[in-house]
């Protein structure tokens, strides 16, 4: 997984949850918008939360395991 995470040009990922469970996670800016976009607007407005996490790469270069 983390070397998918790698691998990808935006270091953004997001994760979508109902009631603090996690719906969806590892989405990218555009499924995220997608995803967020038809689910807050619909359903469970307030029971909707989400998060965005920022890998910084540069951490990972300097590993040394």
């Amino acid at each position: 997984m983390v070397k998918n995470l790698l691998l990808k040009k935006d270091p953004n990922t997001y994760h979508i949850y109902l009631r603090g469970e996690v719906l969806f996670k590892d989405l990218d800016q555009f499924e995220f918008d997608l995803i967020w976009g038809r689910l807050y607007h619909s359903y469970y407005k307030d029971e909707l939360s989400y998060e965005s996490i920022f890998y910084d790469n540069s951490i990972l270069t300097d590993a040394s395991y």
